[in-house]
């Protein structure tokens, strides 16, 4: 398999289907990485722009709260993976967020996943999501790629958690951090921030562990 000619370490968002959190999870494993001190960058490769306008947000936001940490993201378009590791000189990680449908090009996300160090599959415990994650990370798994399934909107006290942690054992490695269904994790999005830059946020904690795996699994 084709490696990366750069230090950078990629961290891909992954899954075939919408809403599965991809866009969430990206931002707060971005500022996970800048709030410990890392060189780090976003990069959105969904057409919609969803991680390049929380950015964006996050830009005007420090304006006024400059303490928070900056997090850069460009938008990828038809830019050849050469093109795109140029982006990367000097960054010490990426965090990728995908597009939703990636079965439509899926010679580009093979490609993606293969020059990763790690691919994140995001997925709710429902019959729906469940589904439509499975047979894309078999399609994937032929690549060689590094990566785990993460439950997201998880209630471990509910029969749908066990039997969505089990279906995904069958096929996969499961992250053992799971997200929890929490308004902190979701709401700062419209203003540019994530449950990281609040104190005490309930969600901050689960994601500083999930940040704290991947950095491990990626040798950062």
């Amino acid at each position: 398999m084709a490696r990366r000619g750069t230090g950078c370490r990629v961290i891909v968002l992954g899954g075939s289907k919408g809403g599965c959190g991809r866009s969430t999870i990206s931002r707060n494993l971005l500022v996970a990485a800048r709030q410990a001190g890392l060189q780090a960058i976003g990069l959105d490769f969904d057409e919609q722009r969803t991680f390049r306008k929380w950015a964006d947000r996050r830009a005007k936001q420090r304006e006024s709260v400059p303490q928070i940490v900056e997090a850069e993201v460009v938008a990828i378009k038809d830019e050849s993976w050469a093109e795109i590791e140029r982006k990367l000189d000097g960054f010490e990680v990426a965090v990728v967020d995908t597009a939703p449908g990636v079965e439509n090009n899926m010679a580009r996300m093979v490609e993606l996943c293969e020059r990763a160090d790690f691919v994140l599959v995001p997925t709710s415990p429902s019959t729906d999501d469940l589904e439509s994650v499975v047979p894309w990370w078999r399609s994937l798994s032929t690549t060689g790629m590094r990566g785990a399934f993460v439950l997201n909107k998880a209630n471990r006290r509910t029969r749908s958690f066990a039997s969505a942690r089990s279906a995904l054992l069958k096929y996969g490695t499961l992250a053992p951090i799971e997200i929890p269904q929490l308004e902190d994790i979701a709401a700062p999005f419209s203003a540019g921030l994530t449950s990281l830059d609040y104190e005490k946020a309930k969600g901050a904690d689960v994601m500083q562990d999930l940040w704290r795996h991947l950095r491990r699994e990626v040798g950062l």
